[in-house]
């Protein structure tokens, strides 16, 4: 029989590695901020500029940004029904868009509510159990690996296509050879993390090997620190059993799916840019931009990365061409049509999804006889 004690030791000291971590993440963010308001304030002008331009752009682009704003809203939930085929549009809308109103609005735990509120949703529109959460594990494999490895395959494809037409023999700030070191660096890491998906798919056995080496540089890790490390070995196992039969099965149309939806908001992005006059910047450097600023969402100081993705974005379309008012200008018709919107969406899709649930209740109450 367990030591009651025992358990009581490991969880508080499993507790309190969530909370350095927490801690560290949120210094991080801080930091972060810093520098970009520190950016902001020194460039005030050209963002009430940028809110000029916003406001002021032609009525064909400003109509062409919302019609890609609506677009990417209305792709987001195929990947659900690419993962449950027999899953209906207005259950994948609520699943999908739900999950990411609760995930990207609350900064700590917002995934791991979401992920049961999806887990809650699935099953009100008839779902198993055990396909919901093949379908919830294979969504959470398919973010991480466009959040990780869209921004290595972006920086590859524009390195590719546009390097020399770009930049000439000349690589900016950064000498040419340092920029190949980090596109090669991003296009291994992306590899290696597919290639280990792919691995721990598989089969359970080695689900089970991958578990154990990563279970062990995490135990010397931890150890280092004086924390218990978390039960990988488990958690990849569990993901196999759970997720391995749909990924063989699914995989296309959940990547096809996926891309489309990780695509789509650069529409938006794409037609702010031409409305304001900034035609030089070239998808592929929006693809870059939009890519590597939606890695700063993992640092949860704020609800969807609000300031450091804006930063972000705007630093780097200004590196690829468009001067610091125009990036601002996109930035802010991107939120304005797109972020936002998907936001107000999704917390529609929780609040319609608890009001059904509780008529759905009340109704078998009342057909109960006393």
């Amino acid at each position: 029989m367990p030591d009651a004690t025992t358990d009581s030791a490991v969880t508080k000291k499993r507790g309190r590695g969530g909370l350095i971590a927490k801690v560290v993440m949120t210094i991080v963010g801080l930091v972060l901020a810093y520098f970009i308001f520190d950016f902001m304030a020194s460039n005030f002008g050209g963002f009430e500029e940028g809110v000029q331009a916003a406001f002021s752009m032609p009525t064909v682009w400003t109509i062409a940004a919302i019609v890609a704003g609506i677009f990417a809203i209305a792709v987001y939930p195929l990947t659900a029904q690419a993962a449950i085929p027999r899953l209906g549009y207005e259950a994948a809308f609520v699943d999908r868009q739900g999950g990411f109103a609760i995930s990207t609005t609350i900064p700590f735990g917002g995934g791991a509510i979401a992920v049961g509120t999806q887990y809650a949703i699935l099953a009100r529109y008839g779902v198993t159990q055990r396909l919901a959460a093949a379908a919830v594990a294979a969504d959470a494999i398919w973010t991480y690996l466009m959040t990780f490895g869209a921004p290595g395959v972006a920086l590859a494809l524009l390195w590719i296509f546009e390097r020399r037409a770009a930049t000439g023999d000349s690589c900016g700030e950064l000498s040419c050879e340092a920029i190949d070191i980090i596109v090669i660096i991003a296009g291994v890491v992306c590899l290696v993390s597919i290639a280990a998906i792919a691995f721990v798919l598989r089969s359970r056995t080695n689900a089970k090997r991958v578990g154990d080496i990563a279970q062990g540089a995490l135990g010397w890790l931890f150890g280092f620190i004086k924390r218990t490390p978390p039960n990988v070995v488990d958690t990849v196992v569990g993901f196999n059993d759970t997720a391995a039969e749909m990924v063989r099965t699914r995989w296309l149309p959940i990547t096809l799916t996926n891309l489309l939806a990780q695509i789509a908001p650069m529409f938006v992005i794409i037609a702010a840019l031409q409305g304001v006059g900034a035609t030089k910047v070239t998808f592929l450097e929006v693809f870059v931009a939009f890519s590597v600023a939606l890695l700063l969402t993992t640092v949860p100081l704020a609800p969807g990365g609000a300031g450091t993705v804006d930063a972000a974005l705007i630093g780097l379309l200004v590196v690829f061409g468009a001067s610091y008012s125009d990036a601002v200008a996109a930035d802010i018709i991107w939120r304005a049509f797109s972020y936002l919107p998907q936001m107000v969406v999704g917390w529609l899709a929780v609040a319609w999804f608890a009001i059904r649930r509780r008529m759905a209740r009340k109704k078998g109450d009342a057909a109960t006889p006393a």
